[in-house]
């Protein structure tokens, strides 16, 4: 996965949470090249930002979130628990012992069969020896693996849904491509469950 694709993402899942097409400001852009700067994973981003609209929800108040800023805090706290809380597993840092890690989400790969191609390539990630640069393979790859999906199956039924919940938004050509194929592949993640390509 590109650095482009983890912004994608990141755009395409705040928007639909949401509910809204959104255009992220220069400031959320700036905290997500920060949050890509510093190596934080996608599935954490992913997870704080849901945590935020949880009790965003769950508080009554309701307001409304306008930016990924108010996300800031999460994704630093919940970054420094996960980092924290691998240090005490067992003893063992990713940095330590990638191969578990990375064996356990090759078998994820192997129970999806448009996905258990790839399971071979993230096993063999276990004889690089820096964690930053197996995460950056496993974005790659997630990124190939995505393309691959989206080629091999028909998606224009998904493709119909998002052009549908984008109807009568006000957004330039190059907004809505972007944010209608960030939607496409979070719903081709989720359709066809597919992991989420990380050590974190």
């Amino acid at each position: 996965m590109t650095t482009e694709a983890y912004f994608q993402e990141i755009e395409a899942h705040f928007a639909a949470l949401r509910q809204t097409p959104f255009i992220l400001s220069a400031k959320d852009w700036a905290l997500m090249k920060s949050w890509a700067a510093d190596g934080v994973p996608l599935p954490v981003v992913i997870e704080a930002i849901d945590s935020v609209f949880e009790k965003n929800e769950s508080s009554g108040r309701q307001k409304k979130i306008n930016s990924l800023s108010y996300c800031r805090h999460a994704v630093k706290e919940l970054w420094k628990e996960r980092k924290e809380m691998l240090v005490g597993a067992a003893g063992e840092t990713p940095e330590a012992a990638p191969g578990p890690l990375l064996d356990a989400l090759a078998v994820r790969l192997e129970g999806v069969a448009a996905a258990a191609p790839f399971a071979p390539r993230v096993r063999a990630l276990a004889s690089e020896k820096s964690v930053p640069r197996i995460e950056e393979k496993l974005m790659e790859l997630e990124g190939e693996l995505l393309d691959a999906v989206i080629a091999a199956e028909d998606v224009a039924a998904l493709r119909a849904e998002i052009a549908a919940s984008l109807e009568g938004a006000r957004l330039d050509e190059k907004t809505r491509a972007r944010t209608e194929e960030a939607n496409l592949r979070r719903l081709v993640r989720e359709r066809f469950g597919l992991p989420r390509l990380t050590l974190f």
